[in-house]
């Protein structure tokens, strides 16, 4: 797999053929930890993304026909992202920011769950949309492990007769430029994978807006959702969202401090770059809190600062931590220190903060409309299950999955957690892995 270099970073896949855009802009994509250009992308326009649609559209029919042909070109692509598990993990890291134990973490997630896929045979089936399991899809994705993004929304789409047109986040391109790369290598036919680069108000809302998909998913904040929301209107076309910071890690006094802390500390590592495996509410029995706390800074010590895709980004999440510090205690992180490293990139330390209790007036931090944002960890604390009931009223944690430790069955009934799933002493990192996802994560595709 060639590297971000490679001419055809700065071009779009449009019917199986590395094409440059209708209009000669590109854009510097620049890395987050010191502000150097990694790659130059092509700022496409509404004429490339129907250009990428009318090929999906052509490649549906014949690519949701032939079965054996499509398993085949799947099972392929699984052992190639597994071959170029190392240099994807390394691309990823580039584009993000992420350390490379971090990266190389998610990419092994990916790896595990593109096999499941490939090993369950029918691989997915549509939870909605026009045309049975076939018609082409659209996706918007955003900047978060973008290789991960990628694959658990385009790969059950694939498995299951559809084809795709990918708009990746302009401020991470790079990871999704690889993905299709590895499907031309391995002579997907033309029009099944198509990417358009561009910004979210020209290729995205192009994209969006487009007619006759037989889905969109659209993985991004509330304002891209929403303006997504209004385009599906006018199409018709059915549209899978999902938001992120929905996780949110429920903590018993039962719970075994050091194993909640590594996986609270793991999680909090990739949530710094935005993506759908962090853990960015933690909400603990009252009696346990300072034990766990205690616990969980001990494991954040091995975590360092971690950088956000743009300065405005940082900005927009040292603004959340300010709203948060005015109603509870920064324990941890917070500022950012004034240092060359600091300023070459967008680096933020890992913040941990006591917004208070549920049952108090911090309660209500977590159903307000701030996006969770970087490295920071919200801690609040709860005395009986039952407080916590309608709690999590914003969408958000109905995308999301409640991870629990440390509780019994009576004591989730009573918490009426709004999550798609609750998961036992797990992570949302090994339910990506085991395929155990809500619909929201797989954009409307049922996983095995």
């Amino acid at each position: 797999m060639s590297d971000a270099t490679d001419g055809r970073y700065a071009r779009n896949l449009i019917g199986g053929r590395w094409t440059f855009p209708a209009a000669p802009f590109d854009y510097e994509v620049r890395s987050p930890l010191d502000g150097s250009v990694a790659a130059t992308v092509p700022l496409s326009s509404r004429l490339d993304v129907a250009r990428a649609v009318t090929a999906a559209m052509s490649a549906a029919a014949s690519w949701a026909a032939d079965h054996a042909r499509r398993a085949g070109s799947l099972a392929r692509l699984t052992a190639e992202i597994a071959c170029q598990a190392e240099s994807l993990a390394r691309l990823q890291a580039l584009e993000t920011g992420l350390a490379l134990e971090d990266s190389r973490a998610a990419i092994a997630a990916t790896q595990r769950f593109s096999s499941l896929l490939a090993r369950s045979g029918r691989g997915g089936r549509p939870a909605s949309g026009r045309g049975g399991a076939g018609g082409a899809t659209g996706h918007i994705l955003s900047w978060g492990l973008p290789f991960t993004e990628v694959a658990c929304a385009i790969l059950p789409h694939l498995h299951a007769g559809r084809t795709a047109v990918i708009r990746p986040s302009l401020r991470a391109p790079l990871s999704a430029a690889a993905f299709a790369q590895l499907a031309t290598s391995l002579d997907f036919p033309p029009g099944v994978v198509n990417l358009v680069q561009g910004t979210g108000v020209d290729a995205g809302a192009a994209l969006a807006g487009a007619a006759g998909l037989a889905a969109l998913h659209v993985r991004a904040g509330e304002r891209t959702l929403g303006q997504a929301a209004r385009s599906a209107l006018v199409t018709g076309t059915p549209l899978s969202g999902l938001r992120a910071g929905g996780n949110v890690a429920l903590v018993g006094r039962d719970a075994d401090p050091a194993l909640v802390a590594e996986a609270v500390a793991r999680a909090l590592r990739l949530h710094s770059a935005g993506g759908p495996l962090g853990l960015p509410l933690l909400c603990v029995q009252e009696s346990a809190a300072d034990v766990l706390l205690d616990a969980v800074l001990r494991a954040l010590d091995a975590c360092c600062p971690a950088p956000l895709p743009t300065g405005p980004l940082r900005d927009r999440a040292l603004a959340g931590i300010a709203a948060l510090r005015r109603a509870g205690t920064v324990v941890r992180g917070g500022a950012v220190p004034d240092d060359a490293r600091h300023r070459m990139g967008w680096l933020l330390p890992p913040t941990v903060i006591m917004a208070g209790a549920m049952h108090g007036e911090g309660g209500r931090m977590a159903s307000g409309p701030a996006e969770p944002t970087g490295p920071v960890l919200t801690v609040l604390t709860w005395r009986s299950a039952g407080e916590i009931a309608g709690a999590f009223r914003h969408p958000r944690y109905a995308d999301g999955l409640a991870c629990v430790w440390g509780l019994d069955a009576a004591e989730v009934e009573a918490a009426g957690l709004p999550h798609a799933m609750v998961l036992r002493e797990s992570t949302p990192a090994i339910a990506f892995a085991s395929g155990t996802l809500p619909p929201a994560w797989t954009a409307g595709i049922r996983v095995s």
